[in-house]
């Protein structure tokens, strides 16, 4: 094989960083302030080992797993990311197709390029639907409605970026949004004209809980909060009726210094279980990396940077390609370990003495 074909993620990361410019790379690779979560998320999950075990025999393991009603090759969902058309010209279109070719979701920003109903034609019942809060009640009324008419499997409430972060790499690189890039669900809406402001952000609405409970009430169909770090706040959306948690401090991009996701993960496990569907958002680079996270407690994670990495380098194929390296590290991570099943992934699987409990009750299959 070619020295030049990225072997894991990190290839695809260096690939990426000499393909774009200076303000991309800074836009993309960027986080709040001095950068500290982004760093945090990474290091938390380099701080825990696997423990393999011996002499459990030479089953192919099964990466696959089904996830509200869904069955998924692997347990990596593309999280949602804006704006995909600085890296190509297909942006989402791109992203939905791969994910839907992998066997995985896409979860659309509201934020994106082209319009939803284009993109959740291209990956039937793959695409769920991200929602940012624009302008009023009925907007955002309107949003729902048109995402559900569009086909999207679920509805993902992004809680933690009603406020602009103080993104200083991507300030220092001198980045501003190229004239070619539209938001094109929210034109779509008649939210604006599609223009985009030069830092990529337009003013949201500061969601409080009764308009969780709203949103609840209108949409039928799944809802996931994403952005939950603390346990009383994950308690509190259960308690709304949401049917999921998006565990995630937002790739360190809103808040400098944020708690790890993967340590909010941990006690947000043992403060409400895993009745319901938890996922993991921030700082999975690797295949060993998503097993810490299910490991843990997490059903399933969510990528952002590492397929936008693949975006940027090949569109859809390059997508693809990074759900595929995932698989394929999964998979050989989990054999080596003695695996046959993500259900039979649980605290034992960890050793971290610092911070895990030595051993832990068994997860449990999946939340189907």
């Amino acid at each position: 094989m070619s020295t030049a074909t990225p072997l894991n993620l990190a290839d695809m990361e260096v690939a990426a960083r000499m393909a774009l410019d200076r303000a991309t790379w800074a836009y993309v690779a960027g986080g709040a302030g001095c950068e500290r979560g982004i760093a945090g998320n990474l290091e938390a999950l380099d701080s825990v080992w696997l423990q393999p075990r011996a002499l459990l025999g030479g089953t192919p393991a099964q990466t696959g797993c089904t996830l509200l009603g869904t069955r998924l090759a692997l347990p990596v969902l593309l999280a949602p990311t804006s704006p995909q058309r600085l890296l190509h010209p297909q942006a989402e279109l791109a992203t939905a197709r791969a994910a839907a070719e992998a066997g995985s979701i896409s979860i659309v920003s509201t934020d994106s390029h082209y319009a939803f109903a284009e993109i959740a034609e291209q990956a039937p019942q793959r695409c769920w639907f991200q929602l940012y809060a624009y302008r009023s009640q009925r907007d955002v009324d309107a949003s729902l409605d048109m995402a559900a008419a569009a086909g999207a499997a679920a509805l993902v409430v992004t809680v933690d970026a009603s406020f602009a972060a103080r993104r200083l790499s991507t300030r220092r690189a001198g980045f501003h949004v190229p004239a070619d890039i539209a938001f094109g669900t929210l034109r779509a809406l008649g939210i604006g004209d599609g223009s985009v402001p030069a830092n990529g952000r337009m003013e949201r609405l500061a969601l409080r809980w009764e308009d969780l409970e709203r949103l609840r009430r209108r949409w039928k169909g799944p809802l996931l909060l994403k952005g939950v770090l603390d346990p009383r706040d994950a308690r509190r959306g259960l308690d709304c009726g949401v049917d999921g948690l998006i565990v995630s401090n937002h790739g360190g991009r809103q808040l400098d210094a944020v708690v790890p996701s993967l340590w909010a993960l941990q006690r947000i496990v043992e403060q409400v279980g895993r009745a319901r569907p938890l996922l993991l958002d921030g700082g999975i680079r690797s295949g060993t990396d998503v097993i810490k996270a299910l490991a843990i407690g997490a059903h399933a994670v969510c990528i952002g940077r590492p397929y936008l990495w693949g975006l940027a380098l090949g569109g859809q194929a390059g997508v693809h390609s990074v759900l595929t390296l995932l698989q394929a590290e999964l998979q050989d991570a989990m054999m080596q370990m003695g695996l046959s099943s993500l259900e039979e992934i649980d605290p034992d699987c960890l050793v971290d003495p610092r911070t895990l409990r030595a051993r832990a009750p068994s997860w449990g299959a999946d939340h189907a």
